[in-house]
């Protein structure tokens, strides 16, 4: 497969602080529609629709991002580049690629299905679509519902969420403990990682839907345990570049307390904070109720093959 391209992935990690929460209240959210993709190549992208000043806009759903994210194309279009004011800060996505952030504050968002719109603050850079962070819908007591398997995002009291999830006989619910990045000031939860076994090998991965694939960074320790299985080599995009990315067949991982065995993707970077990411081609077999201060997951183990078929919502 070389030179192939195989299916994106965004992956992006905020370097320095921007504050905490947001002051103003974010968009309210009941319930809205996510449009879940899965890629011939069996990469998984959970969209969602809105209109942002007014315009419509389609996001990836990104637990991984630090803040949400509009194209520069959109913010120039749409005449918030004026708006904007630079941070002082950086992202740096997968691929090790550092890009100023302008930010434009409080910007008028309305999601698809909601009668009612509010604000969200954003960061301005060059990837091709939008990112929404869970987190910037998330304020305390409540927990946003990301159900990829039925295509619905919610957001209720959290108390009220794990109460319908724990009703649901057909997955356990577990409390996931979660570290944050170091790089986050004290009160910021957008990032989370977890442990995961892979192969048997304990490790440090971040929770991620804006993640196609299952990522391996170079510095996971599971990595030694398939130095004699061959992969597949293709080009592989993240959220402001592009790079080489090997894929490994039949890897096992074990999520939740639930195990898979699915292929995963083999960046040639390291992350100061993780040794990977659980992306959505996983996580489209879960629930998870993101709360404020907390994550919980329900999880059904994956059927033979099903890594690889394409599905359309």
């Amino acid at each position: 497969m070389a030179g192939t391209r195989l299916s994106p992935i965004v992956w992006a990690l905020a370097i320095s602080s921007l504050g905490a929460s947001c002051a103003h209240a974010p968009p309210p959210l009941h319930a809205t529609k996510l449009d879940v993709h899965t890629s011939d190549q069996g990469g998984v992208r959970p969209l969602i629709r809105a209109k942002v000043a007014g315009y419509p806009v389609t996001f990836v759903l990104d637990t991984g991002t630090f803040r949400s994210v509009l194209p520069y194309s959109f913010a120039q279009e749409h005449h918030l580049l004026q708006q904007a004011r630079a941070t002082g800060d950086f992202t740096v996505d997968a691929f090790g690629k550092w890009v100023p952030m302008q930010m434009v504050s409080d910007v008028p968002v309305q999601f698809e299905g909601e009668q009612a719109g509010g604000g969200l603050d954003f960061i301005i850079n060059g990837s091709e679509m939008g990112l929404l962070a869970a987190q910037d819908i998330v304020r305390s007591g409540g927990a946003l519902v990301i159900d990829l398997a039925r295509g619905q995002l919610t957001y209720e009291p959290e108390e009220s969420a794990l109460a319908r999830l724990r009703a649901d006989a057909s997955a356990p619910l577990h409390e996931l403990d979660f570290s944050r990045c170091i790089h986050e000031g004290f009160f910021e939860r957008n990032h989370r990682a977890v442990s995961v076994s892979v192969n048997g090998v304990p490790a440090k991965m971040l929770i991620d839907t804006g993640a196609s694939r299952t990522v391996l960074a170079r510095n996971n320790p599971a990595l030694a345990s398939m130095l004699s299985v061959q992969g597949s080599r293709g080009t592989t995009v993240a959220a402001t570049s592009t790079g080489q990315g090997l894929m490994i067949e039949d890897v096992a991982v074990v999520f939740s307390e639930t195990a898979f065995k699915l292929p995963v993707l083999v960046h040639p970077v390291s992350s100061q904070c993780w040794q990977g990411a659980v992306g959505a081609d996983l996580l489209s077999h879960c629930t998870l109720v993101w709360g404020y201060s907390s994550l919980w997951a329900a999880c059904h183990a994956a059927a033979s093959g099903s890594f690889g078929d394409t599905i359309r919502k």
